[in-house]
């Protein structure tokens, strides 16, 4: 399944996705690929990523990428049109809930925004607030969890308040390490070990943690 972290940060923004990929076979079923594949798809101005049935969002991505060429304005229609192909294949709630979260830089500063059913066969494009924090996983206990994310919320700091943007996405990253830890214990479908992008104006930082410790960042 999908276990995804997400911060709106008033200058930056922090996104991190586990690597346990979920498919619906035709009995209903699950089918799971090994924890090696990224979650975190790169267009030319953020990443795309999402929650819900793996064939539904790669190929949203894949029509946004190969036919719609990469315009952001079509990725709900290219999520609709993939939503709908996959129930002529199978019928299933993960099919229909899919829903997509991606970055974009504009004039005014990186900007995280969602792509969400709204209920009647279409989605809603949403930009996310300052300070907010998105959380979407398929296990809706996060017991385990609920102090990390209390004291995370109540820890946000922007960008400009670290001296650099590595010691900026190390600050998140230790938090997040314990967070994908004690709920992959809980939740046997997310994988401990996730992938991050932190994105700030038109410059980004990005890796995997396989969640033994943080590795070095990578500049991309």
């Amino acid at each position: 399944m999908t276990f995804i972290i997400s911060i709106q940060l008033e200058d930056s923004i922090l996104v991190a996705a586990d690597r346990r990929h979920t498919t619906v076979k035709e009995d209903g079923t699950y089918t799971h690929r090994d924890d090696q594949e990224s979650k975190i798809y790169a267009w030319k101005r953020g990443i795309i990523t999402g929650s819900g049935e793996t064939t539904v969002i790669d190929r949203a991505i894949e029509f946004f990428i190969k036919l719609a060429d990469s315009k952001i304005e079509t990725l709900p229609k290219c999520l609709t049109a993939s939503r709908l192909l996959r129930e002529l294949e199978v019928e299933h709630y993960q099919v229909h809930t899919t829903k997509l979260l991606y970055s974009d830089y504009t004039a005014t500063g990186v900007q995280c925004y969602t792509i969400e059913p709204d209920g009647y066969g279409a989605y809603e494009v949403k930009a996310c607030i300052h300070n907010e924090i998105l959380l979407w996983l398929f296990d809706p206990n996060i017991d385990p969890i609920i102090q990390e994310l209390k004291a995370l919320y109540t820890g946000l700091k922007p960008y400009k308040a670290f001296p650099s943007a590595q010691d900026c996405i190390n600050y998140y990253l230790e938090q997040f390490i314990h967070i994908y830890k004690k709920q992959s214990k809980q939740d046997p479908l997310m994988s401990s070990s996730f992938d991050y992008f932190f994105q700030t104006g038109d410059d980004f930082l990005c890796g995997h943690i396989p969640n033994l410790g943080i590795e070095s960042v990578e500049k991309a």
